[in-house]
């Protein structure tokens, strides 16, 4: 059987060690993330089972990261905090987390909470992403609009399913950076106008409505069409 992957992201050096061998003694498979960015970038790419998510990081901390994982995830989270008040288990269970565990914590603890969160029934949700005419078979990774098949890079792909998602909403530059290409911020300036660009240049040949929309001084949005 395959090992259920764990997600553990914690500035804490002595935690995610801890963790790795830990939790890897448990039978999970286990890859770590030392902040916020990282941290989104391994949940995007790994693709994780379940997730460890610290509550207190710099730059990112784990109450502003969670609706950014839960947008490209529905894996169940397990909070971590040093704060065992009952008004911050609340603030971490209202932002989406499943579990709350307060530090210091005994490791058999966490580990009967991941396979608890584990075990929870998940919704099911459709495979398939539509607006308007365009659909994306996120299992095919096959995006079609009007019935003609589309051909996109990975990064544009994930660039359209974060939009296609919260169709309507207005995401900033740096909401797209971080849900598409994470930490991997070593790009020039523009990059998320260039592939805007690339985007709507595929999606919309021969269509007369165009569906990703410059809300000016602010971002881009799916809309109209």
């Amino acid at each position: 059987m395959e090992e259920e992957r764990v997600a553990v992201i914690d500035d804490e050096r002595h935690i995610r060690v801890l963790l790795e061998i830990g939790l890897a003694e448990e039978g999970f498979s286990v890859r770590t993330a030392a902040d916020g960015a990282q941290g989104l970038a391994l949940v995007r790419d790994w693709k994780p089972d379940v997730i460890v998510l610290d509550v207190m990081m710099p730059k990112i901390d784990g109450i502003a990261l969670l609706p950014m994982v839960r947008r490209i995830t529905e894996a169940p989270v397990v909070m971590l905090s040093a704060k065992s008040e009952v008004a911050n288990k609340v603030e971490g269970l209202t932002a989406g987390a499943d579990d709350y565990l307060a530090k210091p914590f005994e490791l058999g603890e966490l580990v009967a909470r991941l396979r608890t969160a584990l075990r929870r029934p998940r919704l099911a949700k459709s495979a398939v992403l539509r607006y308007a005419d365009l659909e994306v078979d996120t299992e095919a990774r096959m995006v079609t609009r009007a019935g003609r098949q589309i051909e996109l890079s990975l990064r544009e792909y994930d660039l359209l399913t974060a939009l296609m998602r919260h169709s309507g909403r207005v995401f900033t530059r740096d909401q797209l950076l971080d849900l598409v290409w994470g930490a991997d911020r070593d790009i020039g300036p523009g990059t998320v106008e260039t592939y805007i660009s690339y985007l709507r240049a595929k999606i919309d040949q021969g269509s007369e409505a165009r569906l990703i929309q410059t809300i000016r001084g602010v971002g881009y949005s799916l809309r109209g069409g």
